[in-house]
C-alpha cells in the first residue's frame, strides 16, 4: 500500500495555514473553516465556560470580561477566537445559521455537548458586534496610541472614512443627527464617485468633503474653510484617551439597545497584542487600562479578547512591568487559555494524518514487525525533557512522522524565528505546523505519496521546507546549501547532517550525540541506527574540519559564520600556552567539590582535614594536611616518599596523580573558550551577533567543557599513588566508586589509626542544647551527654570517664608549671593528632566540672564558679569565646560538712544524705527548689485573692533563691553555713503559708466576699454590734499580713460565726419592715379611692405592684439589696399615690399641673415625735396632733407632703 492511500483526507489539497481574524466578509471561506474546526477537549471546556458565562451576563453585569488565549505559532489562537466570535454573532453563513454548522462539529460522545449547545441558543437574546483584527499589523499601530488606534477601527465598523480626525468631527456628529448618509451621498455628487472608493482615499477628495460638510450642516459649517480650520484644530487639541474611547462606544451600544430591545455587546479580538506590545510597557500599560475601564464602566457589555504567543506572566515579563499589576488585571479576564502541542497534535490528527481503517491496519503491521527496533530509531536518546514515545499509537497516528518530530517542529520554527530576531510574529507567509507537515508530504525531497508504507520522514525534510520559506538566516543558508561543492569530499549525507545539527542547535534538552544524529537522519523503519551511526562519523570530522561543526564534549555544535570565527579565535587563544597558564587556568576550578574530599570519617567521627591541590590550599581546618598532585604535575613518585619522611610532614598524606595524554589539550581548549567568551563580551566593537555567541557558549558549552576537565582529573586520581611515612600503594577504586570517596576510604583504613591510636568517638548533635543542661544540673539529661560517660551511675561526676581525667590532668600539669591555660590550648591540644576528640564533647566535660565546682572560668579576668550566670553559660556553648577564657582548677576549702548535714537532715527529715559538697548540694537545691515551687503558687494565688503575706515570708523566699542560684557544690555549701541561723525559721513561714492556701483558700474567699458584703451596708449596721467587730478586725489583720498565722485565723473565724448570726437578725427586720409598710398602703387602698371618688374595682389592677413586691422580698438574698427593701417599699408606694391621682385626673377630665410642679417636702415621723412606738390612745392623740401640725403648715405653703 502506498503512503497516499492509506489517508482519509487528500492529503495533496493545500489547506490554508493561518487564519486572520479580521477575515470575515467571505461567507464561504468562513463556513469552511467552521466546518474544518476541530473541537478537542481543551476546547471544548473552553467553550462551555465562555459561552455559559457570556450568556449569564446579559442580565447580569460584570467585572470578568476578557479572554486571553497564548499559545505558539499554529497552536490556533486566532482560529479559536474567530470560532468564539463567530458563534457569539449568531450570524448565518450561506443561509444556514453558524449555531447549526458548528453543532455537527461537537462531539456526540462529548458530556459538554448539551450544555455549549443551551449556551448557543440563549446568545439570540443579545445583538453582538465584532470587531477583530491583528492589532500588530494596523498601520501605524507601532506609534498610535491604542484608544485613537481602536476609535479609529471603530468608526470604520461604522461605515465612517479611513481618516480619523473626520470621522470623530464631522461623521460622528453627523451620525447621532441621523444625516450621515446625507453627508456621504452629498460627498459623491461633489466628486462623482461612489462612497466605497472616496474613503480609501480621503485627502484626495477633500475639496468634495468640506462642500458636502456644509451642505448638511449648513448652520455649523458656511464655507469648506471653517471645515478644514475644525479639523486643524481637533488635530491640535483633542485628547483621545482609554475613558474617552470607551464611552463612545458604550453610547452607541446604548442608542442600539433602545433601538432593538434587547442588550447589545461589542467584543473587540486584539490578535497578536504580544508582539505589538513586545518590550513596550507604555503599551502594556494602554490595555492594561483598556481592561480596566471596559470593566468598571461597560459591566459586561465591552468584551476583549487577547491573543499572545506566551502567556500572561511572560508578556509582562517582556514589558517589565510590575507584578501587582499583572495581578489587578487578571482578575479582569474569566478565562486564560493556553494551546498546547497537545491539542495542535490532535488538531493534525484530525485534518492530516487522519487514516482509513485499512491504512491504520497497513502502518500497524510495520510497527509491529519490529517494535523494539522502531523505539530505537523513533526516539532520542537522553533528553532531559520528556518527549513523546514511539509507541504503538503514536506511530500510527503520525506517520509518516515520527512523534517526537511533530513536538520539536514548532520548538524549532520558534528558535529560528527568536534567532533572527523576528520574535514570534506571525503573518500569511509563516509556516504553522499544519502547513509543514502537509508541504514536506506533498512536494519534499522524496515523494513520499508515491512511496511504500515503511517509508519515514528524516529530519533534514523539516530544513528543506523552513529554508524555502525564508525562515533560515540566509548567510547560514547559503553555507549549508555549498557544502557538497566546498567541503572536501563532502556528500549529500554530509550537507543533510549539518541540516539537522543546525534545526536542534537551540534545543538546549536534546543531545547532539552521534547516536541522535543518526536517529535524525532515518528514513525508513528498517533502518539499521549503528550503520547510519558509521556513515555519518565521518562526514561529521569533514564538517569539523571544514570550520562548521564544532565538537563540544562529546556532542557536535553547527556553527554559523559568526561561531566559526569565534573557534578561530579560541585555536589563536590556546596556541602559546604553557604550562603555567594550564596550572593557572586549573586552579580557578571549584577542585574542592570535584575532589569531593574536604573530611575523613573514622570510626564514626567526622575529621576536617586540610586539603591542598597542586600546592595551593583548598581547605583550611584539620591537623591532617592532604597534598594531592594533579596530572599537570611535574612531581615524581620518590621524591613525594623522600618529602614524606621529613619531621614536619609527619601528618601529611600524599596523592600524586597518573598522567593524561589527553589532558592537558581538553584544559587548554577549556582555558582557552573562557578566555575568548570574556573577551567577546567585554569587546564594545563585537556585534550583537557576537556578543549573544559569547553568551551562549558561556552558558551551553562551558560547563561541558569543564566536566572533561573534570573526568580528566578523576581519571587521574583513579591511577593515583598515596605516600606516607615513607611509603606508596595504589589507590584501588571499586566499581562505582568516585575516585574522592574511594580515597578518603582508604586514608580512613590504612592511616588514620596510626595519626589518631588515642582516639575516642565523642559524638556530639546539639552542644547549645547540652552544655546548658549539664551547667543547669538537669536530671534528665539528653543521648548527647549520657554517651560521654562522665557521670556514674548515681549521676555524680566520675573523675576516672576519660574525658573528664584527659581535662583535669592537662589542666594540672599546666597549673602545676604556672602555665596560663586558654579554652582555645584545651582544645587543640584534645582534638590534635593523637587524641581527636570532639572539641563540642571538650566544652561539655568543662561545663560539668563547672558544674562540679572543680573548674573555675575567668572571662577578661574575671572569675566565675555560678553556672547559671549567663556570661559563663555563652562563653561555654560559642566556641569563639570559649577560645578566650581562662581555666583554672578550683581549690575552695569545705565548711563544717556535718553541721549542714544537720541542718538539712532537719530541714528534709531525711537521714540518707552523704557527707559531701555534691551530696549536699543536691539535697539543698531538691528541698529548696521544691519548697520555692511551692512558694510561688502560693504567691500566684495570694495577689488576685487578696491575701497579702508576712514580710518573714518574702525574705525567707529571697535566702532560699539565694541558695539555689549557686551552682558550684562548694559554694551553695559555704552559703548554707552562713545562713544556717535563719533557715529553719524561713522554711516554717513559709510552709505556714503552703499550708494556709492549701486547706483554707475557699474559706478564705468566703470571708473576703463576707467581709466585703458587711463593708457595703456597713453604715446601717448596729454601732456595737457582732458585725462591726468582725469588720475592724479582719481589717487590721490584712493590713499587718498576719492573715496565715494560726491564732489570727481561729480569732477571725470566731468573729464571723457571730457576725453571721446578727447579720438574720438585721436582714429579718429589713425585710418585716418593707412587708409591713406594703401591707398597710394595701389596707388603705380602698379608703384611698373612695376619698378620691374613684370606684373600688379598681383595687386589683392598682394593687398589683405591691403585691408582686411583696411576694418577691423574701427571694431576695444580697445583702445590699435587702437592706434597700424598705426603702423599695416607700418607692413602691409612692407609685401607687401617683397612680391614684392620673386615675383621678382621667376621671374629671382635666388637665391637672404635673405632680413635679409643687416642691415634695419628706416629712419622716421622727423629724415630728421622738418615739417611734405609741403604747395608748392618749400617747396616739398627741402625736396625731403634732404630725397634723407638721404637715397643714407644709400645705398652707403650697407644698406637697410625703410621710416616710
Amino acid at each position: 500500500m502506498l503512503i497516499r492511500d492509506i489517508f482519509e483526507t487528500k492529503i495533496e489539497e493545500r489547506i490554508e495555514p493561518t487564519i486572520k481574524v479580521s477575515e470575515r466578509q467571505d461567507e464561504h471561506k468562513l463556513a469552511d473553516e467552521i466546518g474544518s474546526y476541530v473541537v478537542t477537549p481543551t476546547i471544548e471546556k473552553f467553550l462551555d465556560d465562555f459561552l455559559e458565562h457570556y450568556t449569564e451576563t446579559f442580565f447580569n453585569p460584570t467585572s470578568e470580561i476578557g479572554v486571553w488565549i497564548s499559545g505558539y505559532f499554529g497552536s490556533g489562537k486566532s482560529h479559536l477566537a474567530k470560532i468564539a466570535s463567530l458563534l457569539i454573532e449568531n450570524r448565518s453563513l450561506e443561509g444556514i445559521p453558524v449555531i447549526e454548522r458548528f453543532e455537527i462539529r461537537l462531539p456526540y460522545s462529548s458530556s459538554r455537548r448539551d450544555s455549549i449547545l443551551r449556551s448557543l441558543f440563549r446568545v439570540s437574546q443579545c445583538n453582538t458586534q465584532v470587531l477583530a483584527f491583528n492589532i500588530n499589523t494596523l498601520e501605524d499601530s507601532k506609534t498610535t496610541p491604542l484608544p485613537k488606534l481602536l476609535l479609529s477601527q471603530f468608526y470604520q465598523s461604522k461605515g465612517y472614512s479611513s481618516n480619523f480626525i473626520y470621522a470623530r468631527v464631522i461623521e460622528a456628529e453627523l451620525d447621532k443627527q441621523g444625516k450621515l448618509e446625507d453627508l456621504h451621498a452629498s460627498a459623491e455628487k461633489y466628486s462623482k464617485k461612489p462612497w466605497v472608493q472616496m474613503r480609501k482615499n480621503l485627502s484626495y477628495y477633500a475639496s468634495a468633503l468640506y462642500k458636502a460638510a456644509c451642505d448638511v450642516a449648513p448652520d455649523i459649517f458656511e464655507t469648506p474653510v471653517e471645515v478644514s480650520q475644525a479639523l486643524k484644530n481637533a488635530e491640535n487639541g483633542e485628547l483621545y484617551n482609554i475613558q474617552f474611547l470607551v464611552g463612545v462606544i458604550l453610547d452607541d451600544l446604548n442608542e442600539q439597545e433602545k433601538k432593538l430591545g434587547k442588550p447589545c455587546r461589542l467584543v473587540l479580538i486584539l490578535d497578536e497584542s504580544g508582539q505589538w506590545i513586545g518590550e513596550d510597557g507604555t503599551k502594556l500599560a494602554q490595555l492594561q487600562a483598556l481592561v480596566e475601564e471596559s470593566a468598571i464602566a461597560a459591566k459586561g457589555k465591552i468584551w476583549i479578547v487577547v491573543t499572545t504567543h506566551e502567556d500572561m506572566g511572560s508578556v509582562y515579563q517582556n514589558a517589565r512591568a510590575l507584578k501587582g499589576d499583572m495581578k489587578k488585571i487578571e482578575g479582569r479576564f474569566f478565562r486564560k487559555i493556553s494551546l498546547t502541542t497537545e491539542n495542535i497534535e490532535l488538531v493534525l490528527e484530525d485534518r492530516i494524518f487522519k487514516k482509513k481503517l485499512a491504512g491504520r491496519e497497513e502502518v500497524a503491521k510495520v510497527y509491529n514487525e519490529n517494535p523494539g527496533a522502531l523505539r530505537g530509531i523513533g526516539e532520542l536518546a537522553n533528553t532531559s525533557q520528556k518527549l513523546p514515545e514511539c509507541s504503538e499509537g503514536g506511530f500510527v497516528t503520525f506517520y509518516p512522522f515520527l512523534p517526537y518530530q511533530i513536538h520539536l517542529i514548532p520548538e524549532i520554527v520558534k528558535g529560528l524565528r527568536s534567532a533572527g530576531g523576528r520574535g514570534e510574529q506571525i503573518s500569511g507567509s509563516t509556516r504553522t505546523l499544519l502547513a509543514i507537515t502537509q508541504d514536506i508530504l506533498r512536494s519534499g525531497r522524496r515523494r513520499y505519496l508515491d512511496s511504500a508504507v515503511g517509508e519515514l520522514v528524516s529530519f533534514d525534510e523539516v530544513y528543506n521546507n523552513l529554508a524555502g520559506e525564508a525562515e533560515v538566516n540566509p548567510e547560514t543558508r547559503k553555507d549549508l546549501s555549498q557544502i557538497e561543492t566546498r567541503v572536501k569530499e563532502a556528500t549529500n549525507l554530509t550537507r543533510r547532517v549539518a541540516e539537522v545539527l543546525y534545526l536542534i542547535r537551540g534545543i538546549n534538552y536534546i543531545p547532539r550525540t552521534p547516536d541522535n544524529i543518526s536517529r535524525l537522519l532515518v528514513e525508513h523503519s528498517t533502518d539499521n541506527l549503528p550503520e547510519i551511526y558509521n556513515h555519518i562519523m565521518p562526514e561529521l570530522k569533514k564538517l569539523i574540519d571544514a570550520k562548521l561543526v564544532a565538537k563540544i564534549g562529546e556532542e557536535y555544535e553547527f556553527l554559523t559564520p559568526e561561531e566559526q570565527n569565534f573557534e578561530k579565535d579560541v585555536a589563536d587563544e590556546k596556541a602559546p600556552y604553557k604550562m603555567q597558564d594550564l596550572e593557572a587556568g586549573l586552579s580557578k576550578l571549584e577542585i574542592r567539590q570535584i575532589l569531593g574530599l574536604d573530611r575523613v570519617q573514622y570510626r564514626d567521627g567526622d575529621f576536617p582535614v586540610r586539603v591542598y591541590f597542586d600546592e595551593t590550599p583548598i581547605t583550611k581546618d584539620g591537623f591532617v594536611q592532604i597534598q594531592i598532585f594533579s596530572p599537570l604535575s611535574g612531581v615524581k613518585l620518590r621524591e613525594l616518599e623522600e618529602r614524606s619522611l621529613g619531621r614536619e610532614e609527619q601528618q601529611t598524606i600524599f596523592v600524586l596523580s597518573a598522567k593524561s595524554s589527553t589532558f592537558q589539550e581538553i584544559l587548554a581548549y577549556y582555558i582557552a573558550v573562557g578566555n575568548v567568551v570574556q573577551r567577546w563580551k567585554g569587546d564594545p566593537h563585537k556585534s550583537e551577533e557576537a556578543h549573544k555567541i559569547a553568551s551562549e557558549r558561556e552558558s551551553k558549552d562551558l560547563g561541558k567543557l569543564r566536566e572533561k576537565v573534570v573526568e580528566g582529573l578523576r581519571e587521574g586520581l583513579k591511577g593515583a599513588n598515596i605516600v606516607f611515612q615513607g611509603s606508596s600503594r595504589s589507590l584501588i577504586v571499586k566499581n562505582g566508586q568516585s575516585p574522592g570517596v574511594a580515597l578518603e576510604s582508604e586514608i580512613s583504613a590504612l592511616y588514620w589509626p596510626t595519626l589518631y591510636p588515642k582516639y575516642l568517638l565523642f559524638k556530639v548533635i546539639n552542644e547549645h542544647k547540652a552544655i546548658p543542661e549539664v551547667l543547669n544540673g538537669s536530671k534528665s539529661l539528653s543521648p548527647d551527654i549520657k554517651k560521654l560517660g562522665i557521670y556514674d551511675k548515681i549521676g555524680q561526676i566520675d573523675p576516672h570517664s576519660p574525658l573528664i581525667d584527659g581535662i583535669c590532668s592537662y589542666i594540672s600539669f599546666r597549673q602545676s608549671r604556672n602555665e596560663r591555660i586558654l579554652g582555645a590550648d584545651l582544645i587543640e591540644e584534645f582534638s590534635s593528632p593523637p587524641y581527636g576528640w570532639n572539641p563540642s564533647a571538650v566544652r561539655i566535660g568543662v561545663a560539668a566540672l563547672v558544674r562540679a565546682g572543680s573548674i573555675i572560668i575567668s572571662i577578661n579576668k574575671k572569675p566565675f564558679t555560678n553556672p547559671a550566670d549567663q556570661e559563663l553559660q555563652n562563653a561555654l556553648r560559642r566556641s569563639v569565646d570559649f577560645n578566650k577564657v581562662q581555666l583554672a582548677l578550683d581549690e575552695v576549702e569545705s565548711p563544717p560538712l556535718d553541721e549542714v548535714r544537720e541542718l538539712l537532715i532537719r530541714l528534709t527529715r531525711m537521714r540518707k544524705i552523704d557527707e559531701t559538697p555534691a551530696a549536699l548540694s543536691e539535697a539543698m537545691e531538691e528541698f529548696a527548689s521544691e519548697l520555692l515551687s511551692k512558694a510561688d503558687e502560693v504567691i500566684r494565688w495570694s495577689q488576685p485573692a487578696g491575701l497579702s503575706l508576712p514580710r518573714s515570708f518574702h525574705s525567707g523566699k529571697e535566702r532560699f533563691e539565694k541558695i539555689v542560684a549557686l551552682k558550684s557544690p562548694n559554694h551553695r555549701v559555704h552559703e548554707i553555713y552562713a545562713l544556717k541561723g535563719n533557715l529553719e525559721v524561713d522554711a516554717a513561714i513559709i510552709r505556714a503559708a503552703i499550708t494556709f492556701v492549701s486547706k483554707m483558700a475557699e474559706e478564705f474567699i468566703e470571708m473576703r466576699n463576707f467581709a466585703s458584703s458587711l463593708g457595703s451596708v456597713e453604715n446601717r449596721l448596729p454601732k456595737e454590734g457582732t458585725c462591726r467587730s468582725f469588720l475592724a478586725n479582719w481589717r487590721a489583720t490584712i493590713k499587718d499580713a498576719n492573715m496565715v498565722e494560726e491564732e489570727n485565723w481561729k480569732i477571725l473565724q470566731g468573729n464571723k460565726l457571730s457576725a453571721t448570726s446578727e447579720l438574720e437578725q438585721i436582714l429579718t427586720l429589713w425585710r418585716g419592715d418593707a412587708r409591713r409598710r406594703a401591707k398597710e398602703a394595701l389596707e388603705r387602698l380602698p379608703k384611698d379611692l373612695e376619698i378620691n371618688g374613684l370606684k373600688p374595682d379598681l383595687v386589683t389592677e392598682l394593687s398589683k405592684p405591691l403585691e408582686e413586691f411583696i411576694n418577691g422580698i423574701d427571694k431576695i438574698k444580697d445583702i445590699i439589696q435587702v437592706s434597700t427593701l424598705p426603702d423599695s417599699s416607700s418607692s413602691h408606694i409612692r407609685e401607687l399615690g401617683e397612680a391614684i391621682q392620673r386615675k383621678k385626673e382621667d376621671l374629671q377630665k382635666v388637665k391637672v399641673p404635673k405632680l413635679t410642679a409643687k416642691k415634695v417636702r419628706h416629712l419622716n415621723v421622727t423629724d415630728v415625735v421622738t418615739t417611734g412606738r405609741i403604747r395608748d390612745i392618749n400617747q396616739w392623740e398627741q402625736v396625731k396632733g403634732l404630725l397634723d401640725q407638721a404637715v397643714r403648715k407644709e400645705l398652707e405653703e403650697g407644698n406637697e407632703v410625703e410621710l416616710i
